[in-house]
């Protein structure tokens, strides 16, 4: 069996509330990694996490009764890597992760803590593992991340953008329960229109 020398987190991306971030670090402890908290003026939360090839820091940024997460980093602790893993699952994250391997790399998507598709790299080949067929935020991103221009990225976020604002607008009468979910995913829309942009 293959063995894995790295996971890299192209892109993660958390929301919780209080309790929730309580238990993110409950869980690393639980798992033997070192987690130290630091909480800023503000009320933003840096959650550091120690292993024996570094540290990793992951901000948490308030906003209202919620904190958001939203960062990239490279793990090469197999112990770390599957908390991480746990994490991704336990909290209903969003992300794009590269387990690496001597020789190629196998891409995972999370769309609200599920898998939604596994692809294998290697080289300038690409093969399909598993697709879930569903439409899903990952593959919005998978689409973002895909395009040759940020003209074209900032128009695809635009138009993403308007499709959340509308489903917001059907939720506020609808399902009123989803209206957290779509707010943090506008937030971290506006970010990244705010990168492209400056």
């Amino acid at each position: 069996m293959a063995q894995r020398l790295a996971t890299n987190y192209a892109k993660a991306y958390f929301t919780v509330n209080e309790e929730e971030l309580n238990q993110f670090v409950s869980l690393f402890t639980n798992e033997h990694i070192s987690v130290d908290v630091k909480v800023c003026d503000n009320g933003d939360r840096d959650v550091i996490l120690t292993d024996k090839n570094g540290e990793i820091q992951l901000s948490f940024t308030r906003s209202g009764n919620r904190f958001q997460c939203d960062s990239s980093y490279l793990i090469r602790d197999f112990g770390l890597a599957n908390a991480m893993r746990k994490a991704m699952k336990t909290f209903r994250g969003y992300g794009i992760v590269h387990r690496i391997y001597d020789g190629f790399t196998v891409v995972y998507h999370y769309d609200q803590g599920s898998v939604v598709s596994i692809h294998e790299v290697s080289g300038d080949e690409e093969m399909s593992i598993f697709e879930n067929t569903s439409p899903s935020v990952a593959n919005e991103l998978e689409s973002l991340f895909q395009q040759d221009g940020s003209e074209r990225e900032i128009e695809s976020l635009y138009q993403e953008t308007d499709r959340w604002l509308d489903l917001r607008n059907w939720a506020s009468s609808n399902a009123p329960e989803k209206l957290t979910a779509i707010d943090c995913r506008l937030a971290s829309l506006s970010k990244r229109l705010f990168e492209l942009e400056v």
